[in-house]
C-alpha cells in the first residue's frame, strides 16, 4: 500500500506518500470520523447522523457514498474500506494521534526519566492546534475529548520526569504560564509548587496553593485535593521536597480483548463518569456497570479503566468476586490480597474482616486509586470493598446492586445487530461474515445479540474453517440444541445464567417458570401481585424494563428456564385467563364499539385502552395460538374476540385478527355456544370492514342464528352487517329485510346500548345513499350522533359526521357538508386508523369536487389514491380514480378521464360491488361519449342502467335521458 498519513492534532490533513490531499468540508468530517475510529467499521446509519446532525438530507445514503467516492478520487481508492454494512480506513493508514497515543504509553512504561522526556516531547511536538479544530461532527467529540485530557496527562509526565531529573529552575516559567492555562489542574499546580520550593521560593510555592484554594472555593465551592494538602502542609514545615519513597504503584487490572466493538455511548459515559471530581467531598465514587449475564461487563468496564487509569495516579486495583458462581469471593480475603498489593506486611494485616477494611481506608486516605471490582453478588459483597474518598470504584455486576447508596448505573444492553456481526468478523474472519451476511445477521439473532454467544459462536467458525455460517445457523434454530451449541471450552452461556436462577426467591421463580412457557415477547406490570416479582427478575437481569415500563425475557434466557423448571400446564393457562381479564377491561372502555364488549363499560381511560392493545397487540396473537395449541380453545376464542373492536379501528391489524379467528373457528367444535357465536360476529365484521363482503355474509347469518336467546346486541350487530353486505352485493331483498328486522328488535327493546347507534347510522345510510335527499336519513344518523357521544363511540361518531356530510352534499348545502366531514377526519385522526382518514379525507373530495372546487378535490385524491394502494384497498383505490376521471371529464380531459375511469371499472367488477361499479360505469360512458366513441357510451351506459333500477336509485333517471342520445350519435356514425 502506498505512504498514506492522516493529521488529526489541529486541521484535518491527508497526504498520499507525502503529498497533501485537498479535501472539502463534508470530506474532511468523513475522514475525520472513521480516524476516530480507526480499526473500527463506522455504520452508514451513524454516518449520516454525524454528518448531519440536526436533519439528513433526502437521499442522505447516496450523499455517503457521493463523498466516499470523492475522497476515494482525491487520495486512492485503497484508503477508505467498504465494509458492511458501512467503511472504515485501511488498517495500514498513519494517524498522527495513535502515533502520539503510543509515545505517551510508552512513556509511562519506561522507568528511565531521560527516555520519558524523549518519548513525550516528541508526542506533544505532534500537536499542531486543538484535535479535529476544523471539524463539528459529534462522532468525533468522544475522541476529541479522549486526545485533549491525554494531552493534559501528558503535559503532567513530562514535568513530573523533568522534576525527577533536577530540572526545577527551568521548569518554573514553563509551569507558570501551563498553571495560569489551566488553573483547576491541581496535579500541575503541585508541579509548580515544588519545582518553586526546590528553587528556594518558599513563600511562593504557598502563595500557589493559596491562589489555588481561593479559586477553588469561589468558583466552585470546594477544598484542594488530597495530594495538593499535602504539599501544602510538607512546604509549611518548611522540609526540603525529596523525591517520595519507592512504592510499588499496583496496577492490578487485566488486559483487554482486541475484539472490542460498539458500546461506544455506555464507553463514553463511563470515561466522563471516572473523570469527574466526587459530587460530595469526602465521598467515593462508586459507578455500577449492570446487564443480563454474558452483555460484556467485564470488557467494557476494563476498557474504560484502561484509559482512565492515567487519572489515578496511586493505581488501580482489581478483583474477580466471582458473584455469578456458587462460591462468590469473601470480602476479607479479597481486602487481604489488596493490602499486600498496597505495600501492606502479611504479619501487619488483622484476621477478622472488618479490621482489614479499616485498614484499607487508611492505606488509602489521600490517595487517587481505581478499585475495579468484577462480578459482585450484591451490595454486601461490595460495601467493605468501597475505598474512602478521593478513590473511584467501577463494579460490574449482573444485579443492579439498589442497595448501595450514591451509585451511578450505568445499564448494559444486547449489541446492536451492526456491532454483533463486527464481532464475529473480529474473531471469524471479515471475509468469511461478509461472504454470508445473511445468514450471519441470523446468526447473531439467535444469539440473542448476547456478546458472550457471539463470541462462542465466533470461536466455533473459527476453528471449524470448514463450517459454513448457514450451517451454524441451521443448528442454532433448533431450541432444543441451541444452548448446547453455545458451549464452548470454559465459554457457557448456559452456567452464565444459573445462579441467577439460585437466588431468585421463590415466589420470583414460580412466575419465572411461567412466563418461559408462554408464547409473548414482553410483559406488563398488571397488578400487586405481579408487579414486585417482575421487579425481581429484572433486578437479576433475568427480565429486562424498557421505558415504557414493560419486561422482556431474552430467548435464551427463556430456554434456560425451560431446562430447569417444571410448570403444571394449568398454571400457564391461569396465567393466560389473568391476560383475558385485563384484555376484557380495556375492550370495554376503547372509543370504539362497533362489537358488543364482554364486560360492561370500563372507567378506563379510552386512550390508555388503545395504548394497552397497541402495546399487547402481538402477544394476545401469539397467546391465541399457544392456547390453541394447548387445547385451551375456550379461552382462546375469548381472548381472540377482545381485539375485535381495536383492529376495527386500527383496520391495519384486521388481517391477523382474521387468521387468529379461522384458528379458532376451525376448532369451533370445541367451543361454547356463546364464544362460538361471538367469535363469527367479530370475523364476519372483520370481512365487512376489509371489504370482503361476500364472504361476511353467511359468517354474519351463522351469528345472527347462533345469537337467538338472551345475546339481543350480538344479534342486532349481525344482522346490521348482515343487511350492509348484502346492499354492498346487490342483494337489496335480503339487505332490506335484515334491516327491517334490525330496526324492529331495537324498537322493541330500546335503549340497546351502543349497537344502538350503529343501527340507527345503517339506516341513515341505506336511506341516504339511494334516496340523496331524504330528511329520514339525515335524522337518523344525527340521532346515531347522539348515541355515539353518549357512549364514547368516536369511531362510529367519525362514520355518522362522515355520513351526515354527504347528505348535505347530496343537497348542495357546501359549507354544511364541508363542516361535518372535516369533523370526520379530525375524528378519524384522533382515532390513529389510516383507512379511516384516508376514507375520510375521500369523502371530503368528492365534496369539494361536487362543490365546484377541483384544485381541494385533486390535492386530496393525489394523497388518498396512493394510500389506498398501499394498504392494498381496491374498493378505496377505485373511488379515488373515478373521482379523479370526474375531475378531468369536468375539465374537458377526456382522454386522462377515460385512462382514470376505465382502472376503477375493472376493479370494482374485480371486487364484484355492482352500485360503485354502475356509478364508474356510468362516468366512463360520459367521457366515452366526450371523445365521441358513441358505440361504446351505449354499452357502458346499458351496462349501468339495470343496477341503478335494481337499487331503486336517482342516477337512473339521468342515465335514461342519456342513452337515447348517445344512440342517435353512435346509428349517425
Amino acid at each position: 500500500m502506498r505512504g498514506y498519513r492522516i493529521g488529526v492534532l489541529g486541521r484535518i490533513e491527508v497526504s498520499v506518500d507525502g503529498a497533501a490531499a485537498p479535501l472539502a468540508p463534508l470530506e474532511r468530517a468523513f475522514v475525520a470520523t472513521l480516524a476516530a475510529h480507526h480499526g473500527h467499521l463506522v455504520s452508514v446509519d451513524r454516518l449520516i447522523d454525524g454528518l448531519w446532525p440536526d436533519e439528513p438530507p433526502a437521499g442522505a445514503r447516496n450523499r455517503v457514498q457521493a463523498v466516499v467516492a470523492a475522497v476515494r478520487r482525491r487520495t486512492t481508492p485503497e484508503l477508505v474500506l467498504t465494509r458492511s454494512p458501512g467503511y472504515e480506513l485501511h488498517p495500514d493508514v498513519e494517524v498522527d494521534a495513535t502515533r502520539f497515543t503510543a509515545d505517551v504509553r510508552a512513556a509511562e512504561a519506561t522507568s528511565d526519566a531521560r527516555r520519558a522526556v524523549e518519548l513525550l516531547d516528541r508526542a506533544l511536538a505532534r500537536w499542531r492546534d486543538d484535535a479535529f479544530v476544523d471539524v463539528t461532527s459529534r462522532l468525533v467529540d468522544f475522541e476529541r475529548d479522549r486526545l485533549r485530557e491525554l494531552r493534559e496527562h501528558a503535559i503532567e509526565l513530562r514535568v513530573e520526569a523533568q522534576l525527577s531529573l533536577g530540572s526545577h529552575h527551568e521548569l518554573v516559567p514553563e509551569l507558570t504560564v501551563l498553571v495560569r492555562d489551566r488553573p483547576l489542574r491541581e496535579r500541575l499546580r503541585g508541579q509548580l509548587m515544588v519545582a518553586l520550593h526546590r528553587s528556594g521560593r518558599q513563600a511562593e510555592a504557598l502563595a500557589t496553593y493559596r491562589s489555588g484554594a481561593r479559586l477553588l472555593a469561589e468558583e466552585h465551592g470546594i477544598d484542594p485535593g488530597p495530594e495538593l494538602r499535602r504539599l501544602h502542609r510538607e512546604i509549611l514545615g518548611g522540609e526540603q521536597e525529596s523525591p517520595p519513597a519507592t512504592r510499588v504503584r499496583p496496577h492490578q487490572l487485566p488486559g483487554v480483548t482486541g475484539d472490542f466493538v460498539g458500546r461506544d455511548k455506555e464507553l463514553g459515559r463511563l470515561l466522563a463518569l471516572l473523570g469527574q471530581p466526587p459530587s460530595t467531598p469526602g465521598a467515593a465514587q462508586v459507578i455500577v456497570v449492570t446487564g443480563l449475564a454474558g452483555t460484556g461487563k467485564t470488557t467494557l468496564a476494563l476498557r474504560a479503566a484502561h484509559q482512565s487509569r492515567h487519572r489515578f495516579p496511586a493505581g488501580c486495583l482489581y478483583a474477580e468476586l466471582r458473584g455469578n458462581t456458587p462460591d462468590p469471593a469473601r470480602p476479607g480475603a479479597v481486602l487481604g490480597a489488596f493490602l499486600r498489593a498496597l505495600g501492606v506486611a502479611g504479619e501487619a494485616i488483622p484476621e477478622a474482616a472488618e479490621e482489614r477494611a479499616a485498614l484499607y481506608r487508611s492505606v488509602l486516605a489521600d490517595q487517587s486509586m481505581l478499585v475495579l471490582l468484577d462480578g459482585a453478588a450484591d451490595p454486601a459483597q461490595v460495601r467493605p470493598l468501597l475505598p474512602p474518598g478521593g478513590s473511584s470504584a467501577l463494579v460490574t455486576s449482573t444485579n443492579a446492586l439498589s442497595g448501595l447508596a450514591g451509585t451511578e448505573v450505568v445499564p448494559l444492553d444486547l449489541l446492536p445487530v451492526d456491532d454483533g456481526l463486527d464481532l464475529l468478523a473480529a474473531i471469524a474472519g471479515a471475509e468469511r461474515i461478509d461472504r454470508e451476511a445473511g445468514a450471519a445477521a441470523e446468526v447473531v439473532e439467535l444469539c440473542g445479540r448476547l456478546p458472550l454467544a457471539l463470541r462462542i459462536a465466533g470461536v466455533r467458525l473459527a476453528e471449524r474453517e470448514s463450517m459454513t455460517v448457514a450451517r451454524l445457523r441451521d443448528r442454532l434454530r433448533d431450541e432444543r440444541r441451541r444452548l448446547d451449541e453455545l458451549s464452548l471450552d470454559g465459554l457457557d452461556v448456559r452456567s452464565s445464567f444459573t445462579v441467577g436462577f439460585e437466588r431468585l426467591p421463590a415466589p420470583a421463580a414460580r412466575l419465572l417458570a411461567v412466563l418461559c412457557r408462554t408464547s409473548l415477547g414482553s410483559f406488563g406490570m398488571w397488578d400487586e401481585r405481579t408487579e414486585p416479582l417482575l421487579e425481581q427478575l429484572c433486578r437479576a437481569h433475568l427480565l429486562t424494563a424498557d421505558a415504557g415500563g414493560r419486561v422482556r425475557m431474552h430467548d435464551l434466557v427463556r430456554l434456560h428456564a425451560r431446562e430447569r423448571t417444571e410448570v403444571p400446564a394449568a398454571q400457564v393457562i391461569d396465567w393466560y385467563a389473568g391476560l383475558l381479564a385485563h384484555a376484557e377491561q380495556a375492550d370495554a372502555a376503547l372509543p370504539c364499539k362497533v362489537l358488543p364488549a364482554a364486560t360492561p363499560r370500563a372507567e378506563t381511560d379510552p386512550w390508555a385502552a388503545v395504548d394497552w392493545f397497541e402495546a399487547e397487540r402481538e402477544n394476545l396473537v401469539a397467546a391465541v395460538r399457544d392456547l390453541l395449541r394447548r387445547d385451551a380453545v375456550d379461552l382462546a376464542g375469548r381472548l381472540a374476540c377482545t381485539m375485535g373492536n381495536f383492529a376495527t379501528m386500527r383496520s391495519q391489524h384486521l388481517p391477523e385478527l382474521v387468521d387468529c379467528l379461522h384458528g379458532v373457528l376451525d376448532r369451533q367444535a370445541a367451543l361454547p355456544a356463546r364464544t362460538r357465536m361471538t367469535a363469527r360476529l367479530v370475523l364476519g365484521t372483520a370481512y365487512r370492514v376489509l371489504n370482503r363482503h361476500a364472504e361476511a355474509v353467511p359468517v354474519l347469518r351463522a351469528a345472527h342464528r347462533d345469537g337467538r336467546g338472551p345475546w339481543l346486541a350480538h344479534r342486532l350487530v349481525a344482522l346490521q352487517g348482515y343487511s350492509l353486505c348484502c346492499r354492498q352485493l346487490g342483494r337489496v331483498r335480503e339487505a332490506d329485510a335484515a334491516l327491517l328486522l334490525t330496526v324492529r328488535l331495537c324498537a322493541a327493546h330500546w335503549p340497546v346500548g351502543p349497537v344502538g347507534g350503529h343501527v340507527l347510522l345503517t339506516l341513515g345510510m341505506q336511506y341516504g345513499q339511494y334516496q340523496l335527499t331524504s330528511p329520514f336519513a339525515h335524522a337518523a344518523c344525527a340521532a346515531a350522533v347522539e348515541v355515539f357521544e353518549d357512549s364514547g363511540d368516536l369511531w362510529g361518531e367519525a362514520l355518522a359526521r362522515e355520513s351526515i356530510g354527504l347528505l348535505h352534499r347530496h343537497a348542495q348545502r357546501w359549507p354544511q357538508a364541508l363542516d361535518q366531514l372535516r369533523q370526520a377526519v379530525t375524528a378519524a385522526r384522533r382515532l390513529g386508523d389510516r383507512m379511516s382518514v384516508t376514507t375520510a379525507e375521500q369523502a371530503l373530495a368528492a365534496t369539494h369536487l361536487a362543490a365546484g372546487d377541483r384544485d381541494a378535490a385533486r390535492r386530496l385524491l393525489r394523497r388518498t389514491a396512493p394510500a389506498f394502494r398501499e394498504m392494498r384497498h381496491g374498493w378505496g383505490e377505485a373511488i379515488s380514480r373515478r373521482l379523479l376521471g370526474k375531475a378531468h371529464l369536468e375539465e374537458g380531459d377526456a382522454e386522462q378521464a377515460v385512462r382514470e375511469l376505465a382502472g376503477s371499472v375493472a376493479m370494482l367488477r374485480e371486487i364484484g360491488q355492482p352500485f360503485p361499479l354502475a356509478n364508474s360505469l356510468h362516468l366512463l360512458a360520459r367521457a366515452e361519449a366526450a371523445r365521441g366513441r358513441y358505440d361504446r357510451a351505449v354499452a357502458l351506459g346499458e351496462e349501468a342502467l339495470p343496477i341503478f333500477a335494481r337499487f331503486a336509485a336517482p342516477y337512473a333517471d339521468e342515465l335514461r335521458g342519456q342513452l337515447p342520445r348517445w344512440r342517435g350519435a353512435a346509428g349517425a356514425q
